[in-house]
């Protein structure tokens, strides 16, 4: 009896010792996988990487309530110039009427779309200046564990920023836009990505950076 109780115990504590084992091994494997995470891909800009920036910049809380403050305005101009207009051709005042219904279209044009042409030309102007040296240029980026390698292959530059330099990332159409605390970006085409890195770099700016819902 006393022999059967020593082989029970032994029996049991090389099982344990076997699920014990196996547990590190799982711990270890899964430790080793975050550590190798690496996905490469390349972007070629040119001006639809242009106007995605330039859209997802348009949809900023801030543009947005700039934009919607001047809207306003311009409708109260319409509606000021538009009384103007009547009381004009009610006086029998032409050239006053056609002068304030020349500013009428005008501040309803501005209000519908005028605004919006205005901070996308300014948008242009902004990204003529800033990235001139990497017009129609490709760029390599590497996403690691620890953070987005860019290289110019324009300008030979190689840049490597940490996963705490980033203040927040977005999905906006077919691409994935990352920034900055000094305004960085980092742009990246979801078809050029396998579903399974577009997976992993989705699990990897999850969990190091803040996302926001702006850009859907």
């Amino acid at each position: 009896m006393r022999d059967f109780f020593d082989f029970f115990i032994r029996q049991y504590f090389i099982l344990w010792l076997y699920v014990f084992l196996l547990l590190m091994y799982t711990i270890i494997s899964l430790m080793e996988r975050e550590m190798i995470i690496m996905i490469k891909t390349k972007l070629n800009l040119g001006p639809d990487e242009f106007k995605v920036i330039r859209e997802i910049s348009f949809a900023r809380p801030s543009i947005k309530k700039n934009r919607k403050i001047l809207q306003i305005v311009c409708v109260i101009g319409a509606f000021i110039m538009g009384i103007d207009t009547l009381t004009s051709f009610l006086d029998h005042s032409i050239g006053n009427a056609l002068i304030s219904l020349a500013c009428l279209i005008a501040f309803i044009w501005f209000a519908k779309v005028g605004l919006y042409y205005e901070q996308d030309l300014i948008f242009k102007i902004i990204q003529n200046k800033a990235l001139d040296n990497v017009k129609n240029g490709t760029i390599e980026y590497i996403f690691d564990s620890d953070g987005v390698t860019t290289i110019s292959e324009l300008e030979f530059v190689t840049s490597k920023y940490k996963w705490d330099a980033f203040q927040w990332w977005c999905v906006f159409k077919n691409y994935i836009y990352l920034q900055t605390s000094t305004k960085k970006i980092v742009l990246v085409k979801k078809s050029n990505l396998t579903p399974e890195d577009y997976e992993s770099l989705i699990s990897l700016l999850s969990t190091h950076v803040q996302q926001k819902e702006i850009c859907h």
